[in-house]
């Protein structure tokens, strides 16, 4: 019976010892954003480091700035009871070595402890795609480092990120909120890709390469304005280009992920709007190692939104007729979308690589060693079929 208590007493110390490493909130600086810079000594690596071996002695002594790190986080004295949920953003710049090395130098900026579990948002500067070394060393701490939200939104800035760290939209009081709200309207806005921090890793991970959402600032009535739209093409972890946002909605159709968007044809010198509400995919796969055949079905139904009152669109006649054009410029839209994959770029988001292993494994042991060079010579043929199956009110 006493051993009985004592293993009872031994119990509870082991369960409710309480937290050992316990900060108070008000002594943490919650990270919301992270911007990637490139440093003023980004590229000069080899010319500095050449004479350092890795057993020479206070190498942390040597300034390498090749990277700028910008810290965005909430004033936490605009939160509370009765306050809005959202507070402005504050900002701390650093620069360094490398990201371990930026977060070490920004806790030793701050009185308080840094916190980075519950970022929200990574710009990373198109700067840093054009030095491929760099950016391997950025996601492979992306990858390491376990305190990172790993859900976090990763967009590339068309410029510098700091810039866009600091920017307060009109609707919003910091940009990571705004980022958010767009890249939730993804389902409306076929032009906007979004992607998480995991789902780049993934994708580097298979192959180095990724569709990553840009933003860009435009100028708007003389006052900048962040806008996202379009995606970096990235291939072995450098920028390879940009797709446009129309681009973008195409490659999403090549993927069979089309979540709404419309397209528009001119029809008697009048816009026809068609609006998506579903999308078919089906690949088929000819050929052999020599030369594969992929042909991309695609099947689309929707509803014209909105076109000209003077014509009168609602006899079968018409609309099949509608139907085909739309059906005829979007094929064309999709098979110069899917050259420009893979002959320019290289890369491929619409999954060919995948069905091929999955759907002919004994063909794709045959050509995998070669992957890149059959992927670039296969003949990719789409075929778009549209279905508009309501037109609005009609008189």
């Amino acid at each position: 019976m006493k051993f009985k208590r004592i293993l009872a007493l031994i119990l509870c110390c082991m369960l409710f010892s309480g937290c050992w490493d316990r900060i108070e909130i008000d002594k943490k600086i919650f990270i919301s954003t992270i911007g990637i810079d490139a440093g003023k000594d980004i590229g000069k690596e080899k010319e500095q480091l050449k004479n350092i071996k890795p057993y020479d002695p206070f190498q942390e002594r040597i300034e390498n700035k090749k990277l700028s790190i910008t810290y965005g986080f909430p004033d936490i004295s605009e939160m509370g009871p009765g306050k809005s949920g959202t507070a402005k953003d504050q900002f701390m710049v650093v620069d360094a070595s490398s990201m371990e090395d930026a977060d070490v130098k920004a806790a030793g900026k701050s009185s308080r402890s840094i916190f980075l579990g519950h970022t929200k948002l990574i710009v990373i500067s198109s700067s840093i795609l054009e030095a491929p070394d760099t950016f391997k060393e950025i996601v492979d701490y992306l990858n390491r480092n376990p305190s990172l939200n790993k859900m976090m939104n990763v967009v590339v800035a068309e410029g510098k990120a700091e810039d866009f760290i600091k920017y307060t939209p009109n609707t919003e009081k910091n940009i990571e909120t705004f980022i958010s709200g767009l890249m939730e309207a993804s389902k409306k806005n076929a032009t906007i890709l979004p992607l998480t921090l995991n789902e780049m890793l993934v994708l580097l991970d298979e192959n180095g390469s990724a569709l990553i959402p840009k933003i860009s600032m435009e100028k708007d009535k003389g006052k900048n304005e962040v806008v996202l739209s379009g995606v970096a093409v990235i291939k072995n972890y450098a920028l390879k280009g940009f797709l446009t946002p129309v681009e973008v909605s195409d490659v999403e159709l090549l993927r069979g992920k089309l979540k709404g968007g419309k397209k528009v044809i001119y029809l008697n010198n009048h816009p026809l709007d068609y609006s998506i509400d579903g999308v078919e995919r089906e690949i088929k796969l000819y050929g052999d190692k020599n030369k594969l055949q992929f042909n991309i079905n695609i099947s689309l139904e929707g509803q014209i939104k909105g076109y000209y009152i003077d014509d009168d669109i609602n006899s079968k006649e018409k609309l099949g007729e509608i139907e085909k054009d739309l059906g005829m410029a979007i094929t064309q839209e999709c098979d110069i979308i899917a050259k420009m994959l893979q002959r320019e770029f290289g890369v491929d988001p619409i999954g060919l690589r995948e069905y091929l292993e999955k759907h002919n494994p004994s063909l794709w042991k045959q050509v995998k060693g070669n992957w890149e060079e059959v992927y670039k010579n296969a003949s990719i043929v789409t075929n778009v079929d549209v279905k508009a199956r309501r037109i609005g009110i009609s008189k």
